[in-house]
């Protein structure tokens, strides 16, 4: 995660998933070589390294289940031109919208949401036994739209965290009243709000 802006009216994210990128290529190429290596790579390294073709690198035998595994490495190129995008995730208190944008191999999309109704970001576990623990953030609105993944996929590292807490800093402390709906106590309209309960004699943190 990378932050291309950062003011009091705006907030800009950048999500480029390059080690998700660099883990599809290499099992690309560890998929096929296991699989296809020993009977195409061989020969022609020997080729280019000026060594005679003999019987024993042109004719090697196939091993049973080996060819699956090498049509097998499509997999994670499919994963890769599929799910594997740049993402920017953009904050405008000016137009009261939140834009996600993508960019990928394929092409651009861009989805948007209303900030009023953006109650904050939070951090989504996924557990397997294999991989142990990923995590992704997720946006969370109010009413129908509900919960809104920034990826499509879960991942380890500081990312997601980071992610999780430049959104919620940019946006501000919150709280409700009178189980009501949160405000942001950044936002102007929090903070009239605000002056009006200080008047009343409520103080509420900062």
């Amino acid at each position: 995660m990378r932050i291309v802006e950062q003011t009091p009216d705006r907030l800009v994210l950048e999500i480029r998933p390059v080690g998700l990128m660099l883990l599809c290529v290499g099992l690309f190429l560890l998929f096929f070589a296991l699989g296809f290596g020993m009977r195409l790579v061989l020969p022609a390294l020997a080729g280019l390294v000026g060594m005679p073709q003999t019987p024993k690198l042109t004719n090697l035998p196939s091993v049973p289940g080996m060819n699956a595994l090498g049509y097998a490495s499509v997999i994670p190129l499919l994963v890769a031109v599929f799910l594997i995008k740049t993402r920017r995730l953009s904050f405008d208190r000016a137009s009261g919208v939140i834009s996600l944008a993508s960019r990928g191999l394929l092409g651009r999309g861009e989805k948007t949401y209303p900030l009023e109704a953006f109650q904050g970001a939070t951090l989504a576990a996924s557990r397997s036994n294999n991989s142990g623990t990923t995590y992704r953030a997720v946006l969370q609105f109010s009413g129908t739209t509900g919960q809104v993944p920034v990826t499509p996929y879960s991942t380890s590292g500081p990312g997601p965290s980071r992610t999780v807490e430049a959104i919620n800093s940019w946006l501000g402390p919150r709280v409700s009243v009178g189980g009501g709906p949160s405000l942001t106590l950044s936002g102007p309209q929090a903070q009239e709000a605000l002056a009006a309960l200080e008047k009343l004699g409520i103080r509420v943190p900062r």
